[in-house]
C-alpha cells in the first residue's frame, strides 16, 4: 500500500507511512500559549525545564562547579584576596636517581629538608662527538670528516680530547660568534690538560695523546677542530661541555717558567736632622743642595710676635724677598707648633732644600726676627 491517503468527499491529501498495511498518520508539533501554535523547527525549538528534578547520585551542585572554575585563572589576571587554588604536590628524593622514564610526565622532587632540588648538580649537555677522516684546508671550505664541531652557546669551558688510530694528523682550534655558517671561524686558545701550555692547533699526532685540551668558550656560539694535515686514520673527538665560567689553568697568564732569583733587603732610611736657631735676620738658609725629601718640621718662638718658616726648592740658598717659597708655616708667639709632618713618604724636593724665617707671611716680607727667637728642627734625605 502507498503512502498517504486521500480524503472521500473533499479529496485533501492526508501524508501517512504504511507501514505492513497500516497507514500511520504524519503529523507536525506545533508549540504556544492560547490561541498560537507556532511550527516547531531548529529556530524555535521544544522547550525544556527539568524544574527541581534532583541531580543524578554523585554530580557536581552548581556551587561545586562554580567553586572548580574559580580555580582556573586567565593569563595576567590580578590577584585578589581569597583566590582559591590546587595544591600542588613534589616527591621527596634523596638522591638524584630518576623516578620517571625518558618523556614520561614526573613532578617536582624535594630533598630530605623539604626543599625544592634545583641545583644539586651543575646542568648537563650532551657531548659533542665526531671523526677526522679528511683535511680540509681551508676555514670556509666543508670537507666530509674534515671538522669535528658543536654549540657551546650555553657553556662557559670545553675539555676535548681525542682517540683512535691515526697517522700524522694535525687539528686548529677554532671558534665562531655565528650559530650557523662556514666563513666566520677563527683561531682560539686551548690549554693542555697536564701542563702550562697554550696550543692553538694540537701538532703532528700518531697516536692518543696522554692529556686532552680546556677551552675558555664565553661568549662562543659554537667551537670545532678543523684538520689541517693528515697521512692516515681516524681521530675521534670528543668535547665534554662545562657551566662553570672558569679560567683555564694559569696558562693564559704564564706559557713558560719564569725564574725567580735574587734577594729582597728591607733598608729604613733614617731621616738627617737639622737644626736651625734663628740670627737678628730673615735666616735664609740652603739645608740640602741637591734633589731630597723633607719628611718633619718642629719650630719653637719664644718672641712677641708670630713668625713665619718658609720652606724653598732651591739648590742654593734662598735669597729672602725675591724666591717664592712652597711653604709657609706659621709659628705663635710664645709656643711651639705642633710637629708638622709630611707622611711616610715626605715631601720631595727636586731642586734642593732651603729655608727662611721671616716676621711676616708674605712670600716677599723680609722682616727679621731676633736672635734665637726661633728654633727649628727638620729631618730630611
Amino acid at each position: 500500500m502507498a503512502d498517504n491517503v486521500t480524503l472521500p468527499g473533499t479529496g485533501a491529501v492526508v501524508a501517512t507511512d504504511d507501514v505492513d498495511g497500516r497507514q500511520f498518520q504524519l503529523v507536525k508539533l506545533a508549540v504556544g500559549g492560547d490561541g498560537v501554535a507556532n511550527q516547531v523547527d531548529a529556530a524555535n525549538p521544544i522547550p525544556v525545564s527539568l524544574g527541581s528534578a534532583p541531580l543524578p547520585t554523585g554530580a557536581a551542585t552548581e556551587a561545586t562547579l562554580a567553586s572548580l572554575a574559580a580555580m582556573v585563572k586567565a593569563e595576567d589576571s590580578p590577584h585578589t584576596s581569597g583566590d582559591q587554588g590546587v595544591a600542588m604536590f613534589g616527591i621527596r628524593s634523596d638522591t638524584d636517581t630518576p623516578t620517571a622514564n625518558d618523556g614520561d610526565y614526573t613532578i617536582l622532587k624535594l630533598d630530605e629538608e623539604g626543599r625544592l632540588k634545583v641545583a644539586t648538580k651543575p646542568a648537563s649537555y650532551p657531548d659533542i662527538t665526531g671523526d677526522i677522516t679528511a683535511v680540509q684546508a681551508t676555514i670556509g671550505t666543508p670537507v666530509v670528516g674534515g671538522t669535528v664541531a658543536g654549540d657551546v652557546s650555553r657553556a662557559s669551558n670545553v675539555m676535548v680530547f681525542c682517540t683512535g688510530t691515526f697517522s700524522t694528523v694535525n687539528c686548529t682550534f677554532e671558534g665562531s660568534l655565528q650559530d650557523t655558517g662556514d666563513t666566520n671561524w677563527f683561531g682560539i686558545q686551548a690549554i693542555r690538560s697536564n701542563a702550562n701550555t697554550i696550543e692553538t692547533t694540537t701538532g703532528n699526532l700518531s697516536a692518543q695523546p696522554v692529556y686532552a685540551w680546556e677551552m675558555s668558550v664565553n661568549a662562543l656560539k659554537r667551537v670545532r677542530v678543523r684538520c689541517t694535515a693528515r697521512t692516515s686514520g681516524t681521530q675521534s673527538w670528543r668535547f665534554v661541555l662545562g657551566t662553570y665560567a672558569t679560567e683555564p689553568i694559569p696558562g693564559a697568564q704564564a706559557s713558560a717558567t719564569q725564574p725567580v732569583s735574587g734577594t729582597v733587603t728591607a733598608t729604613n732610611t733614617t731621616p738627617s736632622p737639622s737644626n736651625i736657631n734663628s740670627a737678628a735676620t730673615t735666616n735664609g738658609t740652603l739645608i740640602k743642595g741637591s734633589a731630597g725629601t723633607l719628611f718633619s718640621i718642629n719650630a719653637f718662638n719664644n718672641g712677641g710676635a708670630a713668625a713665619y718658616v718658609k720652606l724653598y726648592n732651591k739648590a742654593t740658598a734662598p735669597t729672602v724677598g725675591t724666591d717664592i717659597p712652597v711653604l709657609v708655616i706659621p709659628v705663635p708667639a710664645g709656643s711651639q707648633n705642633q710637629p708638622f709632618t709630611l707622611g711616610t713618604l715626605g715631601h720631595r724636593f727636586a731642586l734642593g732644600i732651603g729655608l727662611a724665617i721671616t716676621g711676616g707671611s708674605a712670600d716677599n716680607d723680609t722682616t727679621a726676627v731676633a736672635a734665637s727667637q726661633v728654633k727649628v728642627l727638620t729631618g730630611y734625605v
